[in-house]
């Protein structure tokens, strides 16, 4: 079967969010697989520059734009600034600026632009400049000015806060583009901005028919699924500030749960010290509260918030009585609250500090009940992370025509989760087990996790047309699942599952891009994983990907893409389980997924500003 997935927008935001990792592992393994990228890159990376070259006789040569946008009141440099590059009016590229203030656009063809940044509190810049006829890099620094923001002027619209990318088709959120009810939680986002994604009652996503095949990224960091095979809820969405949704075409830096990859950007505002309170009420004993504080005046600055929401419409829709007709509210209860804080630590224009810390409890009743009278079933989930990031670029930072700055990316991370479901003290048992088909049991589950995590990752500019990127990503994964059977009079079935978790995963990979002119792209790589899971001892792969874009004009992109997929399950003791359910009967461990995909795309903006992407996709 090949679906297509078409999906539009008012705006494009292209910006390609890049993490990587990088833990030891044997040096042989990673000398190898650098080896097999390099002696790959050389040849087409000698290809490419001379394609360029030759390419000057016939057209214009190809330029890059690169810069640094800065708060004129302290030189301090403004992560997430807004860049669009117009040319004749028309939209060429956009981007956003990286944790250190920079932006770069590559192989802009030979002619003036206008670019233009934004960014919340400050007054818009825009710049005319002349891409470098020689095909070398153009360098405009920006200096914002802050203004008061006058309450009274803000226009609320309607216009959606989802924008495709026309070069690489991923879709993005953004946060000052948004204007939602104050119930919306991150779920919600995700099922609203991805094409091909649905929300599962329990509050899953689910992407092209995929059961919670996605991964967060917060920062750089992920933050691993947890024992429900999500995160439910993460944080409040006022936190982010951008979001970028990957559903295909990806790098080989990206492994494990990537039918989808959510790659997170939160903030600190800038200025100094702010609070808000704010609340909210309504129908179905919906209630809010959040409270939010921030200070970025200096080298430090902070955020913090914490969120309560409660509803008796947490779910939809209202059910219906088949007898009567009449309308009940069954099982809809739930209760969210969430805190997040992040620090930041900026001692110099190369090196760049984060800590973020999160934790966030879901209760609500469960709604598949045996018995629709009974109202008093209960799921906890808990969810928090702590994530620490270290980054810093090596040389002056600035853009050269010959290469850019390196940067080093060192980050670890913790997380921890848990479910516990317990029945209602009035509910009806009906599950049974073995030969005994009198006694009837209610099934209660407690399972719990703890996730350390380390990844580090290099990334250069080999050359004027070639970008380098190697790293790894390590993690180790420890808690327990226990399953109880209770009978009505309250004592314990002679049979339950009790096991301890305990496994680890590693990934090594080596990306590139690799740019001819203008107009064509092509991105190979290679990554190795091992994944090690209770009885399923190590299982490992290499998987090659290589995507290849044709960009015909600023409106039109063509792009094939082939990937090796090693998707490993959750490192849960499931054998352990079905072992105990199945009367002792021995059952096959629960293996990785490994899978070939293939897609080929196309995205077009017509000229009132709407994106299209039409993608069919085979795995």
């Amino acid at each position: 079967m090949i679906p297509l997935v078409h999906s539009k927008s008012l705006r494009a935001l292209p910006g390609r969010a890049l993490t990587g990792a990088l833990h030891p592992r044997p040096e042989r393994l990673v000398r190898s697989a650098a080896f097999a990228m390099i002696a790959l890159l050389v040849p087409l990376a000698a290809f490419a520059t001379g394609t360029t070259r030759a390419a000057t006789t016939r057209t214009t040569l190809a330029g890059d734009l690169a810069g640094i946008v800065t708060d004129s009141t302290n030189g301090q440099p403004l992560a997430g600034a807004d860049v669009t590059v117009r040319q004749n009016g028309q939209v060429v590229f956009r981007t956003t600026t990286d944790p250190f203030g920079r932006y770069l656009v590559h192989n802009l063809a030979t002619g003036a632009y206008d670019v233009t940044v934004r960014f919340f509190g400050f007054a818009a810049v825009t710049h005319t400049v002349t891409i470098d006829p020689t095909g070398g890099t153009t360098r405009v620094a920006f200096s914002m000015t802050p203004v008061a923001a006058n309450l009274a002027a803000i226009q609320v619209v309607a216009g959606t806060p989802i924008a495709l990318d026309t070069r690489t088709g991923d879709q993005t959120f953004k946060q000052d583009d948004y204007h939602g009810s104050p119930l919306t939680t991150t779920s919600q986002i995700l099922q609203q901005s991805i094409a091909s994604s649905a929300r599962a009652p329990t509050g899953e996503v689910h992407i092209k028919g995929q059961h919670a095949e996605y991964t967060y990224y917060i920062d750089g960091l992920p933050v691993p699924a947890g024992v429900s095979g999500s995160l439910n809820e993460l944080f409040d969405p006022q936190v982010v500030r951008k979001i970028d949704f990957q559903t295909g075409g990806w790098d080989a830096e990206y492994g494990g749960k990537n039918i989808a990859i959510v790659n997170i950007q939160t903030h600190i505002p800038s200025g100094g010290f702010h609070a808000n309170v704010s609340g909210y009420g309504g129908s179905f004993s919906s209630d809010g509260q959040s409270l939010t504080a921030s200070d970025n005046t200096g080298k430090f600055g902070f955020f913090v918030s914490g969120t309560r929401q409660e509803t008796d419409m947490r779910r939809e829709p209202v059910m219906g009585d088949t007898v009567t007709r009449a309308p009940f509210n069954f099982h809809n209860y739930g209760l969210d609250t969430y805190g997040f804080g992040k620090a930041q630590f900026t001692p110099s224009s190369s090196d760049l500090v984060t800590l973020e810390v999160n934790g966030a409890r879901t209760r609500f009743q469960v709604p598949f009940d045996s018995t629709v009278a009974q109202l008093n079933d209960n799921q906890t989930d808990i969810n928090s992370f702590l994530n620490l990031g270290y980054r810093h670029l090596f040389g002056a930072g600035e853009v050269t025509d010959e290469t850019a700055p390196s940067e080093l990316f060192v980050g670890t991370f913790y997380r921890h989760g848990s479910l516990n479901y317990v029945p209602g003290a009035t509910d009806q048992p009906s599950l049974t087990y073995g030969t005994d088909t009198v006694t009837k049991y209610n099934v209660s589950e407690d399972r719990a996790f703890n996730t350390y995590g380390v990844k580090v990752d290099y990334s250069v500019r080999a050359l004027p047309n070639v970008e380098l990127k190697l790293g790894t990503l390590t993690s180790f994964t420890t808690g327990h699942e226990n399953f109880q059977l209770t009978d009505p009079t309250g004592s314990h079935a002679p049979i339950q599952s009790i096991s301890a978790l305990d496994g680890h995963d590693v990934g090594v990979y080596v990306q590139s891009a690799i740019h001819f002119g203008d107009r064509f792209e092509i991105r190979p790589g290679v990554r190795y994983d091992s994944h090690v899971a209770p009885f399923a001892g190590d299982q490992h792969q290499i998987s090659p990907r290589l995507r290849i874009n044709f960009f015909a004009d600023p409106g039109n992109t063509f792009y094939v893409y082939y990937g090796r997929l090693f998707v490993p399950t959750n490192i849960e003791d499931l054998r352990s389980i079905t072992y105990a359910a199945q009367q002792n009967q021995a059952t096959t461990p629960t293996l990785p997924e490994r899978d070939h995909y293939v897609e080929v795309g196309y995205i077009h903006r017509f000229p009132i500003g709407v994106v299209t992407k039409v993608s069919g996709y085979y795995k």
